[in-house]
Formats: C-alpha cells, sequence, structure tokens
C-alpha cells in the first residue's frame, strides 16, 4: 500500500465487517458462541474472487449462512452518501478492479451505460491479452483481462501464467490458464472435462 494511510471504516449493514478506502475487506476480532462455550477469532483481510464479469467479490458470513458481496458495492455503501438512492456504483476508470473509493461514483443504470460507452475500457485493459483460470481444487474458472491482473488477484507469479499459457509448464500455483481467443470457453470446458477424468492429474 505504500507510504499511504488505509482508512478502515464499519460497514453499515453486516456487523464484524470493515472496508478500507482502498478496496479491502476485513473481519475484525470477535468472540463467538458455540455449544462447547465462548471461543476468539481474530480479524482477518478477506481473499477477494474475480467474477467473469470483471467485478471483484467477497464471501461473508451473515447469520450463519455464506453470502457474496461485491467488493465496489461494499466500499460505496461505506463511504459513498448516496442521498438521492442511486442503484449503480460506476468505476470512473472503467477498471472494474480498482475499488479505491476515489474511483467509485453512485449513479443511475442508464448514466452506468453511457459512461462505458463513452469512455470504453481503460487503456489499461487495451494493453495485454484476456485470459481463463481454472482453480485445480474446486475446478472453477475465472476470466482476467490481464495476466498481470491474474497474478495479482490469484497470487501467482505473472511469469509462471505466462509459461503456462505458452506450454512451457503445465500449470501454475494450482492453476492452469489459458488465453481468452474467442474459442477459450470451449477449451476451458475440454480442459474441466480431461481434469475430471484424470483426477487432477495434468
Amino acid at each position: 500500500m505504500g507510504n499511504q494511510v488505509e482508512i478502515w471504516k464499519s460497514y453499515p449493514y453486516i456487523s464484524g465487517i470493515e472496508v478500507s478506502k482502498m478496496g479491502r475487506v476485513r473481519t475484525i476480532d470477535r468472540v463467538v458462541s458455540s455449544e462447547k462455550g465462548k471461543r476468539s477469532l481474530k480479524g482477518r483481510i478477506l481473499k477477494q474472487y474475480l467474477k467473469h464479469n470483471g467485478y471483484l467479490q467477497v464471501g461473508l458470513s451473515v447469520g450463519g449462512k455464506q453470502v457474496t458481496k461485491l467488493v465496489h458495492r461494499l466500499v460505496a455503501q461505506t463511504f459513498l452518501p448516496n442521498p438521492d438512492n442511486l442503484p449503480q456504483t460506476n468505476h470512473k476508470n472503467c477498471i472494474r478492479t480498482n475499488n479505491n473509493v476515489e474511483n467509485l461514483e453512485w449513479c443511475t443504470s442508464s448514466y452506468d451505460a453511457k459512461y462505458r460507452e463513452k469512455h470504453g475500457v481503460s487503456q489499461a485493459e487495451k494493453i495485454g491479452h484476456p485470459l481463463f483460470a481454472i482453480n485445480l481444487s474446486t475446478l472453477k474458472f475465472s476470466r482476467f483481462e490481464t495476466q498481470s491482473e491474474a497474478g495479482r488477484t490469484l497470487g501467482v507469479n505473472q511469469a509462471n501464467i505466462n509459461a503456462v499459457i505458452k506450454g512451457r509448464q503445465k500449470t501454475a500455483y494450482g492453476f492452469w490458464f489459458v488465453n481468452d481467443d474467442g474459442h477459450a470457453v470451449d477449451v476451458v470446458k475440454s480442459k474441466l472435462h480431461d481434469i475430471g477424468k484424470t483426477g487432477l492429474k495434468i
């Protein structure tokens, strides 16, 4: 995070959750009760997952049930006033993974669509090649705009991602990668089928 001070604030709609202005989400230290008595749980930064549409999400426990929430919505609801009750949250630089509060604004659905149409994708999205990643443990796949984005989100070295795509190595950190060249979805489905048949031995 550099020298910038990260400011955290309680999420107003779910207790025990804090959101930072830089787009991170965490639980706080708390005491929980069970049949075995009370125990302390230490707060932690929640891992974020990329949806197929390019937005980041986190899993939260609400009333004993797991729910998923979009990170940009959590940041906006925590830090940005919305007196007109606008329904959408726009990314000003069109990068859906940049959930810094300064990059977000409340807007109408029509504004959101027109903004994207006017400004298009960001320069960062134009550079690089979109790709898919398969988690070999869960068999779920995610789409990323660039290898660097995939590396940051999944915690995988970009050189290893490129090596998998180029065929120089089979997997990287429990993931398999392929470029999104218009036929990648079929390739991914085929790979998932092969993984299932070989018991993840790829």
